[in-house]
């Protein structure tokens, strides 16, 4: 008797509104008859799961009904076929979990490349499913191309010229670059919610969104939208939602990145419609920094990023302008933990609302007012209001990431002092409103900015370009 869809050793199920998952679990077996489970966990039969009627088998194949386990784990799922005449043939299926699944994909600093020497501890409940299609416990790097079995991640997929398992978990052994997002956000997850994590390892470095096209889904494996859905299907399961974390390749060509919400609008419309579950969630991050003379529309994609909310239903933006680099571009192993709080917090609120949570900090307001404390119409300053600020703002010294910036690209601030004042900015600029007139107001100027705002719980303001109003506020 054997599983061949549904339940895999080691899985998350995705649970309902119930706090409960639910499989259907196919396979093939010799017998016919009515087939049968049973739920133990620690050894001991579950109340409610004894050998209960599932489903039937015919034809050497069975196909049955996992219902009503509540959240928690892990646990063992017994399966037999039972014809009333003969010994039962039997199966089961070990350190199967409910709780939340979720998506990681996007590029690079998804994928994960900070230093391996800063990777979070794993913890018990937060579970991967790897590239190699295999559940285990949650361990940096939770991506490695190498043992990835699609085609597109690789070049041998799980083809003849697959390098044996020896030799690619020695690989994986001796990693220094490796850390995502992941795992942190995983366990912060687990402490929010109490209930186990499931993260599906799909990303993948240097790629654009023309390179995770949905147009090319027919191609399966050899391309990164078809080998997501893989992915999908071989679960068995919805999701709770996707991480998405990419943009940087799209910086190449101004084409590139004069698209890019339409085409992260497609993407995502692509995967609620091929996944069936059309108010998927996504929380996607914004660009952090890169550190690199070569000059980029790094702000164009940032800003891009940040408005995505506005005609993406069931988004939020996560920022990371403010978080340490391991290179010139990926975030570092310390900083990637940090992110996965931030993940964990706007997801939390978006997927659960759950009470008293907040999501992203937005923007709310830009005024330009008298700078005090002379009160003169003539010296005037920037104040700038946030929603969704998690106590009050801060910043560990001088607060420091705002510029204004003239018709040319220029910073050309004069912003002498930078005061927090709750969820409000004041900039002290000392300039006259003519001086304002052709300036925009930008946080996370240039593409390797110094920033160091956040509220109580460490979430960034975001990266953001504004006009300034032509009237100045009484």
């Amino acid at each position: 008797m054997n599983i061949t869809h549904g339940l895999l050793n080691g899985q998350v199920l995705q649970r309902d509104r119930n706090n409960q998952g639910n499989a259907r679990i196919r396979g093939t077996c010799r017998s016919n008859g009515q087939v049968e489970l049973r739920v133990l966990k620690k050894g001991k039969v579950l109340r409610g799961h004894t050998w209960t009627p599932s489903g039937e088998a015919g034809s050497r194949r069975f196909d049955a009904r996992l219902e009503n386990l509540r959240a928690g784990g892990p646990y063992r799922i017994e399966v037999r076929v039972h014809d009333g005449k003969n010994m039962p043939e039997e199966t089961a299926i070990n350190d199967v979990f409910v709780g939340d699944v979720w998506m990681l994909a996007g590029q690079s600093n998804m994928q994960g490349l900070g230093n391996m020497e800063d990777a979070p501890r794993p913890h018990p409940m937060v579970r991967a499913f790897y590239m190699r299609d295999e559940w285990g416990q949650a361990n940096e790097p939770l991506h490695f191309l190498e043992e990835g079995v699609d085609i597109v991640h690789n070049g041998y997929g799980d083809g003849p010229n697959r390098p044996p398992r020896s030799k690619l978990s020695a690989m994986r052994r001796h990693l220094l670059k490796g850390v995502s997002p992941g795992l942190g956000f995983g366990r912060a997850m687990w402490k929010r919610t109490g209930v186990p994590q499931g993260l599906v390892a799909c990303a993948h470095g240097g790629t654009s969104l023309a390179m995770w096209s949905p147009e090319l889904c027919e191609k399966r494996g050899a391309s990164l939208y078809g080998a997501m859905m893989k992915r999908y299907e071989k679960l068995g399961q919805p999701v709770a939602g996707v991480l998405w974390y990419q943009g940087e390749s799209d910086t190449d060509t101004p084409q590139q990145a004069e698209n890019y919400s339409a085409n992260m609008k497609n993407l995502i419309e692509a995967v609620r419609r091929d996944t069936g579950q059309a108010q998927l969630p996504w929380v996607i991050v914004q660009l952090g920094r890169f550190a690199s003379r070569d000059k980029k529309p790094w702000n164009h994609i940032q800003e891009q990023q940040r408005q995505l909310p506005n005609v993406v239903t069931f988004l939020d933006v996560v920022p990371a302008v403010d978080l340490e680099l391991d290179d010139s571009i990926h975030i570092g192993g310390k900083a990637q933990q940090l992110l996965g709080v931030r993940l964990a917090r706007v997801a939390n609120h978006l997927v659960h609302q759950s009470p008293g949570v907040k999501p992203s900090i937005t923007l709310k307001a830009v005024n330009v007012v008298p700078t005090p404390p002379w009160n003169a119409a003539h010296m005037v300053s920037v104040e700038v209001t946030f929603n969704n600020v998690a106590g009050k703002l801060q910043s560990p010294g001088r607060p420091v990431g705002f510029a204004l910036i003239d018709a040319d690209g220029n910073d050309t601030s004069q912003i002498y002092k930078t005061t927090l004042h709750g969820n409000k900015v004041l900039l002290h600029t000392g300039l006259t409103p003519a001086q304002l007139a052709d300036r925009t107001l930008r946080y996370g100027h240039g593409q390797n900015p110094y920033c160091n705002i956040t509220d109580k719980e460490n979430m960034s303001l975001p990266a953001m370009t504004a006009p300034l109003p032509a009237t100045v506020e009484p």
